[in-house]
């Protein structure tokens, strides 16, 4: 299987989505999201705080171009960061942007590796329905609920939004074609 380096895509989409927002956005927004429900995410710089609690902190939450022999994908790629010696038994990651939600991860074993837990989700086509919102002119806020299960019990959901701007879009959709 043959695919872009992520360094490379890193070095090429970080630019873009850390200098394409608006710096005068207010700090505290409200989402709508799956089932008429609103969340509340704080802006930071041109985008969202990285979502967490006194166990886990969302570290990364983005798209990636992909090609898989010759053919270009995308895909999303999570990271989470564990603060304590939490021994987590499941991780579900779905985007709640938008009516229904739609599962992307579903680790049923999480491993981390380094202190950091990472995984990616299933390869979309550009046209497929699920990455429709590329090719849409405005500013796009996707938002992911990941769901936390631990050994010893608990259980947790963190809210995490992602903004793409339209330059960053255009970015992806020439990474793709």
């Amino acid at each position: 299987m043959r695919h872009l380096s992520l360094n490379a895509l890193s070095i090429l989409a970080l630019p873009v989505l850390l200098f394409s927002g608006c710096a005068s956005s207010p700090r505290r927004v409200s989402i709508p999201i799956t089932g008429g429900q609103t969340v509340y995410l704080e802006r930071q710089g041109p985008g969202f705080k990285q979502a967490e609690n006194d166990r886990v902190k969302i570290s990364d939450a983005g798209l990636q171009a992909v090609n898989l022999n010759g053919n270009m994908y995308v895909r999303w790629a999570f990271s989470i960061r564990p603060k304590q010696a939490a021994e987590l038994s499941t991780i579900r990651i779905e985007d709640v942007t938008d009516p229904a939600p739609l599962l992307l991860v579903n680790d049923v074993a999480p491993e981390q590796e380094g202190g950091k837990w990472t995984e990616n989700a299933g390869l979309m086509e550009l046209s497929s329905t699920n990455a429709r919102w590329l090719s849409e002119p405005n500013e796009t806020v996707r938002v992911f609920r990941f769901t936390f299960n631990e050994r010893d019990g608990r259980s947790y959901a963190l809210y995490q939004g992602v903004l793409y701007s339209p330059a960053a879009k255009e970015a992806f959709r020439a990474m793709v074609r």
